[in-house]
């Protein structure tokens, strides 16, 4: 998995999101960040975000790690921060099914 393949899902996921809401979904760059760009995109919202990436991407983020930022009053990510946080801390799925057996 690329840092490329992890935006364009990463896009997908947001639109989907917004979609979901009947919100708008406005084209984004990678330096953007969500809850900045997306109407009504916050942290109540991100949970779900987070799952819909793990399920497109096929892989396990684990659930301390806050992908969009904004941890403890921490700064918020933008979409190429979120990515290389996705590749560092994900889990192939297939991995952990073969670490299950």
């Amino acid at each position: 998995m690329t840092k490329e393949e992890i935006l364009v899902a990463l896009r997908a996921v947001l639109n989907e999101v917004q979609v979901a809401q009947g919100l708008d979904s406005p084209p984004m760059a990678d330096t953007a960040v969500p809850k900045e760009v997306l109407p009504k995109f916050d942290s109540t919202i991100w949970p779900v975000a987070t799952i819909w990436l793990g399920k497109a991407l096929k892989i396990d983020i684990p659930k301390d790690v806050h992908i969009f930022g904004g941890k403890d009053g921490g700064r918020l990510l933008t979409l190429s921060e979120t990515a290389e946080l996705v590749l560092r801390k994900a889990t192939p799925l297939a991995a952990i099914a073969h670490a299950a057996e």
